[in-house]
């Protein structure tokens, strides 16, 4: 079969994730570590960790996506009560508080690429309360396509960018005990994983819910889900995209809408 050079397999990578829909995708990926490969993975809260040098698959038991029906949705319950628990279950989810999480990388690989910005919002009863945004310096040249895309530059991280350990601690206090939300929210939380790991920190993400999910779930008939394509879905403004706080925002939006549907 021959040898795929990165770029051709990041790009393989991306047509999977957007062609996938609902379902679920791990890719094999050649490593700099003892067992020469990683896992890229896709739409599952089953993550790669290094142990002791060797890259094993772990479902974290803090994540929970909400993927499937509630308990009181399930067999068992009379219809009178399914109604008003559902009604009583959507009013809690629009007034409950939680982060909305976006960041841009170097790349697709948790543990060779680089966070270079962090954005993070936080809502309290379907209202932005707080936000926060930083650049994020590293070892990592920013390839110039990613700078095309996101207009950041190598010179932008260096002037305005703090280190990962200041970006962590920002992070892990912005989230506190939070349900978080992001658009492939496990591609967002296996970077700030590898982030913690580097920096001797330590994050519990208690509960994640994946909008990216919920989309692929209630919307049919678009040529594929990435943000901006759900986005004009419902209509909703589109520019500077790519940056971690307007993708952020845009996350929320789109999360609101889909909470209707």
């Amino acid at each position: 079969m021959g040898k795929l050079n990165a770029r051709v397999r990041e790009e393989l990578w991306e047509r999977v994730c957007s062609h996938i829909k609902s379902g679920r995708a791990t890719m094999v990926d050649p490593s700099n570590n003892e067992q020469g490969y990683t896992f890229l993975t896709h739409n599952t809260t089953w993550i790669p960790i290094d142990y002791e040098g060797i890259t094993l698959m772990q479902k974290p038991l803090a994540f929970n996506d909400d993927s499937g029906p509630p308990a009181f949705l399930r067999p068992g319950f009379s219809k009178a009560s399914r109604y008003e628990k559902a009604r009583t279950q959507r009013k809690c989810d629009r007034s409950s508080s939680y982060v909305v999480i976006d960041i841009e990388t170097t790349g697709l690989d948790p543990a060779k690429d680089r966070i270079i910005e962090i954005g993070l919002l936080k809502i309290i009863e379907d209202t932005v309360k707080d936000q926060a945004q930083c650049l994020v310096r590293s070892d990592k040249k920013i390839p110039d396509a990613l700078t095309r895309l996101t207009g950041i530059t190598d010179e932008m991280i260096k002037e305005q960018g703090i280190s990962e350990a200041s970006a962590f601690e920002k992070t892990r206090e912005f989230i506190g005990d939070s349900v978080v939300v992001g658009y492939n929210v496990q591609f967002d939380l296996q970077f700030i994983q590898k982030l913690a790991e580097r920096v001797g920190g330590r994050i519990v993400i208690k509960k994640a819910k994946d909008v990216l999910h919920i989309a692929r779930r209630k919307i049919d008939g678009l040529e594929d889900h990435k943000l901006e394509t759900v986005a004009a879905y419902f209509d909703l403004g589109i520019k500077d995209l790519h940056r971690a706080l307007t993708d952020c925002m845009l996350t929320y939006r789109i999360f609101s809408e889909l909470n209707e549907l």
